[in-house]
């Protein structure tokens, strides 16, 4: 696949002193507005069914994990501190999102976060085992329960990272609500590959550089060809990801 380019640095990727502030993320209604010749009803009519299919489909997963996910939130509180992390998200229209993940690891107040965590962070042996099974993602659906996320949309990305996109292609993607998987869970299977054994500088160059322009091609594709089909192909291939190996 043909990978987007990300502006700011003369690499070709986006480095840290090209990075938009936080301010320059939001886009206006005018910005976010349905394109002319859009069937408003009709549109309004597709958002209040995919909304719908949003809290069935939080609200039956989060009853099949609630037991799994209280033996995790007794673990964590076994171990001192809290149970839960707030990493913050990028969401429609450039609006920060404040979401929820199981702690993993103990950092600083303030830390920087990065596609590695945040930084100076010590990663805890559970939350290890947290993040490479994809546990520590399940609070997630409290963010899709309030309305902050939809289950199927482009990947939620750090601030850091969103103030690297191109302004098109930035507008295009933050004009829909993000999800907790997209075309590129099921499509980009080489992203484990690309970043393992990677830590510090090193990782967050391999993500910017390899990674995060393929993400953007997935989103835009995802924004492209959004509607009730595309959610439910990427809902039942993402269902059979764990057959394919």
């Amino acid at each position: 696949m043909k990978s987007a380019t990300l502006g700011g640095g003369s690499d070709g990727y986006c480095d840290r002193c090209h990075i938009l502030p936080l301010a320059a993320l939001r886009l206006d209604s005018d910005t976010c507005a349905p394109q002319c010749g859009t069937d408003i009803n009709q549109l309004k009519k597709e958002l209040t069914m995919k909304r719908a299919a949003d809290l069935a489909l939080a609200t039956l997963i989060s009853l099949v994990l609630l037991l799994p996910s209280l033996l995790v939130a007794l673990r964590l509180m076994l171990d001192g501190g809290p149970v839960l992390a707030r990493p913050h998200r990028v969401g429609r229209s450039g609006r920060m999102i404040k979401a929820f993940e199981f702690r993993t690891a103990v950092s600083e107040p303030g830390a920087m976060e990065t596609v590695g965590g945040c930084e100076g962070e010590q990663v805890t042996p559970f939350g290890a085992f947290l993040r490479r099974t994809g546990i520590a993602r399940w609070p997630m659906l409290l963010c899709v329960l309030r309305g902050d996320f939809s289950v199927v949309g482009p990947r939620a990305e750090l601030p850091r990272y969103v103030g690297c996109y191109p302004t098109e292609v930035r507008k295009r993607v933050l004009a829909v609500k993000p999800g907790l998987i997209d075309l590129s869970t099921v499509e980009f299977r080489d992203e484990q590959r690309l970043l393992r054994g990677l830590e510090g500088e090193a990782l967050e160059t391999a993500y910017m550089e390899k990674v995060l322009p393929q993400r953007l091609e997935y989103a835009q594709r995802y924004v492209e060809q959004r509607g009730f089909l595309t959610d439910a192909g990427i809902l039942l291939r993402t269902l059979l990801l764990p057959l394919r190996g």
